[in-house]
Parts: structure tokens; C-alpha cells; sequence
């Protein structure tokens, strides 16, 4: 048994103390495995550490009859400069274990091969999370602590530190932290949730997890990030939105209910879901593809046309996508062949492939739409295969010299980024920033030269962030609006 009570752990900064959790107290029996929720930074991290004796509370005690083992796939206690070899038989003789049998689990399970003969300095972090997890498997704790083991090697390996864990040892208690909930839900018995400096204890995971969406704050859909970085290169730019969204717990709460929605043939809770995750971060690419997945069992065939092609210009293999993109254009009586579809490239931004987010910001710029119906923006997104020709066909549209004449002020406040979704975002703006280079602040841009307080023109204030400079046919469409529009207004002037 472990018993903690009264747990208090501070930090000392520099800007002062950080409380990390206060009055924190629970038992863990044998054959009990606590499944430990909560948001980055709650404190999940400090409690395995602080049960594992590799830090000391700042107030109250933990007190064990039990053996328990360091943090799962942990490799801090590892001297780096010896061989995998020789740091077993440190293990071995500190736990006073037989060396040889040892080392023949270990060649086998971790499989690292003539790697366990070299430098542990020499290995990558997954080969050091390999061997880490095989001696952590030689000694028979009673007690595993598992920080995020799941995230360790391939599938097959997977399988088999679950069978090791859950299967072999299956007696033994167990306090298991992992940003996946499911990883959780499937090997835990007892939960918990860390918030507030506190922890909440329940027996069922259905609580556990709806106290800790609403922890979350699922509720706002509101996209709240930073002005963005621009990148020069659309990939790069996808690539660190993507980790960004792996890193917000209301982006991964969000898929975590969409995927089980799935996973019970439930597809309208799942599109909600999914389209709830987006709207927060709607450039992750793998999950507009299970958006589509939903929406083409729901048979909403024009929003499945426009979550694939999304997630195959954010950078979806477009192999395994490419049949079901083609399903729902024969559903709707349209021959594939006719529609191509393609991946980005390392090309220039303008010529990327345009996704569903992209339509919307331009729309939101160019003719004011706040909210781009599913089958209107199929259509556009076929006739258009690159950013430059979307941007185009949209300046071309009658409705965009009227709109862009207006003042700045007529700039929608928020805007739908997922088709048919309940989310908003508010921060569009920077995001249209990321896409053709205009400022971060073009809401409240003067065009250059207006006295103060004068109004500016939707259209001044994109040709004075030099908007479509790089976007061949955009920028021929936009000069030929900005000379009608604003007559004294020179492309001298964007510079």
C-alpha cells in the first residue's frame, strides 16, 4: 500500500514561489492502477517524480510498504557514458539480480542489437527509452510509475511493453500518466484529475473525463493563440501549427471524444467533435481526414469533398485519401477524373494547393463571408488548384470591388474555419497575415499617408501591407481593383 497525505510541493524561482499541488492525499493498494488526468503543466509530471523518491515534498508524507519503481522509460539514472551493457549490471548489483539472465532479457526484449555494446551517449531518446523500459522490466517492482510509455518505439513494441504491464503483471498497483486519454481509459481502474493545485479521485472513467473537459474549458471555441510566425515556406509553417495543436489539451479532448464516437459508429457526435478540435486549430491535417471520414458516413457528401482536399493540401498522404475524396464526388454525381487533386510542394506559397481554412480567410478579406457554406465552397475549391487561382477567383467576383471599398471597421469580428461547424475564430486576421504576408494589425491599419483618423479602406490597408505581391494572377486582379477603387493610390506606395 501507498499512502500519500497532506502532499505540498513549492518551487523556487525567480519569481517567487510556483505551488505546484497543496493537501493532496490518496491510497494506492496492489492490483489498483491509477490513470492520472490533467492539463500541461498541472503537475502530473511532479507527483511520479515526488512518489518515485526522485524529489522530496514541501510538506506532508509518503509512506510505502510496497517496492516502487522509477518513472517507466526514464533514462535520467543512467551513466551515459558506459555501454548499455555495463549500465545493466550496475542495475543488476545495486537490486542484487542474476547479471546474465539480465542481459539476455534485455537483447531480446529491447532489441537494440550491437547498440547495447556502445555508449549509451551514442543512442537516439527512443533507443534510450527502449532500454530504459527493458531494465525497468528486470526488476520486479510492485508498484510501476508510467509516465508516458505509450510514446515509445513502434506498434509491435507497443504491444509488447503492454503485455509485459497488463498482462504479466497484472497484480502489481500502478500510477500511469499519458496525454492519451484512451491509453488511460483501456489500462486503468481507478482515475484521477489533476486541477487546481488539487486531485480529484473517481471509479468511473466516463466522470474522470467529463470533469476533466470541462477543466479544459471546452465551451470556447474561440481559436486564442498568438500573432503567428510567418514562415517562407508553407510547410514549415504546418509542421509547428501541427505541434501546437498535439499540445493543447482542448484540441486533444476534443479528438479524444470524436475518436470514440467513431469508434461506436456514432457519426454525428463525431463530426461535432472533430469539427470542435479543428475549429481550434485548423490546420492539423490528420483530423480534417477523420472529418471526412464522418461526414461521408453521415452522407454529408459536399463537407466529406472539402475535409479530404483539405487534409490532402495540408500534407495528407494523398494515396489513402484519394478513394474516398473520389467516393464523395460520385456521390454527388461528379466524375473524380475531372477534379485532380494534389499535395504541397517545397514551391512558392501561391502555387499550394488550397484547403477549406484557406477559402475562409480569403472570403473573410475579400468579400466579407463569415461563414462559407459546405457545397458552395466544393465547387470554388475544384475550379481553383492553387492558392494564387482561389485568390484570384475570388477578387473577381462581383461582390468584392463593393466590399473591399468599405472601411476597415466592416471586417468580419470572427469567422467559421471548419464548414458547418459551431466554432469561431477571432484571431483570422493573424492568420490571413500567415497566408499572403499583410500585417498582424491590418484591423486597424491607416493607409499610408492618411491624416489621423481618417478611415481606410479595406483595400488601401492590403495594399499597404503589400498583399498578393508574390501571387502572379491575385496581384494582377488586386492592382486592376486598387487603381479603380483608389485612383490617387500608387503601386509605388505599397513599398
Amino acid at each position: 500500500m501507498i499512502r500519500v497525505r497532506n502532499l505540498k510541493k513549492v518551487y523556487q524561482t525567480r519569481f517567487g514561489e510556483n505551488l505546484v499541488f497543496e493537501d493532496l492525499s490518496f491510497d494506492l493498494a496492489m492490483g489498483e492502477r491509477l490513470g492520472i488526468l490533467g492539463r500541461n503543466g498541472a503537475g502530473k509530471s511532479t507527483l511520479v517524480r515526488l512518489i518515485s523518491g526522485a524529489e522530496r515534498p514541501t510538506e506532508g508524507t509518503i509512506e510505502s510498504d510496497i517496492s516502487i519503481s522509477w518513472p517507466l522509460a526514464f533514462s535520467g539514472a543512467f551513466q551515459h557514458q558506459l555501454t548499455g551493457i555495463d549500465n545493466i549490471r550496475f542495475i543488476s548489483r545495486i537490486y542484487d539480480q542474476d547479471f546474465d539472465r539480465n542481459l539476455a532479457f534485455v537483447e531480446e526484449f529491447a532489441e537494440l542489437g550491437p547498440y547495447l555494446r556502445e555508449p549509451v551517449m551514442t543512442y537516439s531518446s527512443g533507443m534510450r527509452a527502449r532500454l530504459a523500459f527493458a531494465i525497468s522490466m528486470i526488476i520486479e517492482f510492485e508498484c510501476f510509475l508510467i509516465d508516458e510509455v505509450g510514446a515509445v518505439g513502434d506498434a509491435r513494441f507497443h504491444e509488447r511493453c503492454n503485455f509485459e504491464l497488463f498482462q504479466k503483471r497484472a497484480d502489481r498497483a500502478m500510477i500511469i500518466i499519458s496525454h492519451d486519454a484512451s491509453y488511460i481509459r483501456d489500462h486503468c481502474n481507478r482515475f484521477g484529475v489533476l486541477h487546481n493545485r488539487g486531485l480529484t479521485l473517481f471509479d468511473e472513467f466516463d466522470a474522470a473525463f467529463s470533469y476533466y473537459a470541462e477543466c479544459v474549458d471546452l465551451t470556447n471555441a474561440v481559436a486564442d493563440s498568438d500573432a503567428p510566425v510567418s514562415f517562407a515556406k508553407r510547410s514549415a509553417a504546418l509542421d509547428s501549427l501541427r505541434r501546437l495543436a498535439l499540445a493543447d489539451d482542448r484540441f486533444r479532448v476534443a479528438v479524444n471524444q470524436g475518436d470514440w464516437a467513431r469508434d461506436r459508429a456514432d457519426w454525428h457526435t463525431a463530426l461535432d467533435r472533430y469539427g470542435a478540435a479543428l475549429a481550434f486549430h485548423p490546420y492539423e491535417r490528420s483530423y480534417w481526414a477523420q472529418l471526412g471520414n464522418a461526414a461521408r458516413e453521415g452522407k454529408q457528401f459536399a463537407l466529406a469533398e472539402c475535409a479530404y482536399r483539405s487534409a490532402c493540401a495540408f500534407g495528407e498522404p494523398l494515396r489513402p485519401l484519394m478513394p474516398f475524396l473520389a467516393a464523395s464526388l460520385e456521390a454527388q454525381g461528379l466524375s473524380p477524373q475531372s477534379f485532380p487533386q494534389r499535395g504541397p510542394d517545397h514551391g512558392p506559397l501561391a502555387q499550394q494547393p488550397p484547403a477549406f481554412p484557406d477559402f475562409a480567410l480569403l472570403a473573410a478579406a475579400c468579400l466579407g463571408i463569415s461563414d462559407c457554406p459546405a457545397e458552395e465552397s466544393a465547387m470554388i475549391l475544384r475550379e481553383c488548384q492553387t492558392l494564387d487561382q482561389l485568390a484570384s477567383r475570388l477578387l473577381t467576383d462581383p461582390r468584392a470591388r463593393a466590399w473591399l471599398a468599405g472601411p476597415i471597421a466592416a471586417l468580419p469580428v470572427s469567422i467559421v474555419m471548419v464548414p458547418q461547424s459551431h466554432g469561431l475564430c477571432s484571431n483570422w486576421q493573424s492568420d490571413l497575415w500567415r497566408l499572403i504576408g499583410t500585417a498582424p494589425t491590418l484591423g486597424t491599419l491607416e493607409a499610408s499617408g492618411s491624416a489621423p483618423g481618417t478611415t481606410t479602406t479595406i483595400v488601401e490597408a492590403l495594399a499597404h501591407c503589400q498583399a498578393f505581391d508574390n501571387w502572379p494572377l491575385a496581384s494582377q486582379e488586386f492592382e486592376a481593383m486598387m487603381k479603380e477603387l483608389t485612383p490617387s493610390f500608387s503601386s509605388h506606395d505599397r513599398s
